[in-house]
């Protein structure tokens, strides 16, 4: 993997003349593979001369590749906190400018993460829902699921990504939980110290595409950036955007809060990218930018294993 201008580039280079069956190549000639770790991005550029579309698929989500200069394509790509280690492919297939198809793929190495965990008991009353809640919590859910499922095609963002908020992290990507004995899902975002009605930043141009008071999450936004990237704001105690509308870097889109199943004032700042759950503080990390003073949960004690 190559660092260029401060961030994590992966460069990928193909001839266009090889149509379907290519595989990806080194300079040397060796396969050559991606590693990415649970939880994280990797920025590919893809150099396909004479290449004039191209699109990606890993898995069943869909991989936006976007042409360049010189014959260079990129795209984001995010792996799952909880995707399974080992190998796998991004299939990619275009168009060339006389019309023919042509396709590839690029090799992946997915490898685990270590995320901080801790076991507690609590009374059976404080961890039993009603069914009435149960219903609604699965509405919301997917509510949500159809916000994800609809990204514009377009990339809306552009570097630098902000942080939402000058805070502390106090509860960071991954975190996983062990009550009465019984795992609970894991830490999808990083929770930020704030007091009540900080302003909370847009962390890049994008569009509002929900907005609504959740049982869990409370009252939410949520961000569209275009290529199938969004970020999320959770447990906000007012908007100040509104669902359909468009916001721009720096923009104040809500303020924050402590609504939902919390029991202080905080933000929970989350992101998506190719259907992936992974740490936002990788957007500013991995693409440029500034955190606005809170420190990336990428230095909280976690630990990569091969």
């Amino acid at each position: 993997m190559k660092r260029t201008a401060g961030f994590a580039v992966v460069f990928v280079w193909l001839s266009a003349s090889i149509v379907f069956g290519a595989q990806a190549l080194s300079k040397t000639g060796a396969l050559k593979t991606v590693e990415i770790l649970q939880g994280e991005v990797a920025e590919i550029n893809l150099s396909a001369p004479g290449v004039v579309a191209a699109e990606g698929r890993l898995g069943n989500e869909k991989v936006y590749f976007y042409p360049g200069d010189h014959g260079v394509f990129a795209a984001l790509l995010g792996v799952d906190l909880e995707a399974k280690p080992g190998a796998a492919k991004i299939l990619i297939s275009g168009t060339t400018r006389s019309g023919t198809p042509w396709a590839t793929q690029i090799p992946l190495k997915i490898k685990s993460k270590a995320f901080k965990s801790e076991s507690f008991s609590v009374a059976q009353e404080f961890d039993q829902l009603s069914p009435e809640v149960l219903e609604r919590i699965r509405r919301e859910r997917d509510q949500f699921a159809r916000a994800f499922a609809v990204s514009a095609p377009q990339r809306l963002w552009a570097r630098p990504f902000v942080g939402p908020l000058p805070k502390e992290i106090t509860s960071p990507f991954g975190y996983r939980r062990v009550i009465n004995g019984t795992p609970r899902a894991p830490h999808t975002g990083v929770d930020l110290k704030a007091a009540m009605e900080t302003p909370v930043l847009a962390v890049n141009h994008g569009r509002v595409v929900l907005l609504g008071d959740f049982f869990y999450s409370g009252k939410s936004v949520v961000l569209d950036h275009g290529g199938a990237l969004f970020t999320v704001y959770f447990h906000l105690s007012e908007f100040k955007a509104e669902e359909g509308s468009e916001v721009k870097t720096g923009d104040v889109i809500a303020l924050s809060g402590m609504t939902g199943r919390v029991t202080g004032p905080h933000l929970h700042w989350g992101a998506r990218m190719n259907g992936a759950r992974v740490d936002p503080f990788q957007l500013i990390e991995k693409l440029g930018g500034r955190a606005e003073g809170a420190a990336s949960s990428a230095t909280k004690n976690e630990k990569s294993e091969k």
